[in-house]
């Protein structure tokens, strides 16, 4: 069972990194309505595949090394708080894109402002950049030592 949860884990965190890259790739200034409609699926698949880490995370440290083992390791703290920091981040641009249900279901796209634009543009690149740092930490608490 610990390959197969390890394996889900491996998995949802390409899911997750894939999504947040579409996002950045999708997100312009001006969207038609169907653009902006794939900017929201990216989001639910990002958001569903973060919990997805999260939960078989979780799975793994009972399963494997143990909750004490873990808990006592500066990296595994280090990891936690990246996906917290993540996770808080990611609020601000989901409940933009949320916003955007009412106009997508007329059929109209989105122009954002230069500075919204910007806000979103770069609370994504700064996801990116913590979730590719991310692995430091976890290969880090693997092998116990840097």
């Amino acid at each position: 069972m610990p390959v197969i949860v390890a394996w889900i884990h491996y998995v949802v965190i390409m899911l997750m990194i894939a999504s947040l890259l579409g996002e950045h790739l999708f997100l312009k200034k001006e969207m038609a309505a169907d653009q902006a409609r794939t900017i929201q699926r990216l989001d639910v698949i990002y958001g569903a595949s973060a919990t997805l880490v999260l939960l078989t995370g979780i799975a793994r440290m009972f399963l494997e090394k143990g909750a004490t083992y873990y808990l006592q390791s500066s990296p595994f703290h280090a990891l936690v708080g990246v996906f917290v920091l993540v996770a808080l981040l990611s609020i601000y641009p989901t409940v933009a894109f949320l916003r955007w249900r009412g106009d997508i279901r007329a059929g109209r796209g989105q122009m954002l402002e230069a500075s919204r634009f910007k806000v979103l543009q770069m609370i994504i690149r700064t996801e990116l950049a913590l979730v590719l740092i991310a692995p430091l930490f976890a290969t880090w608490m693997a092998h116990g030592s840097f």
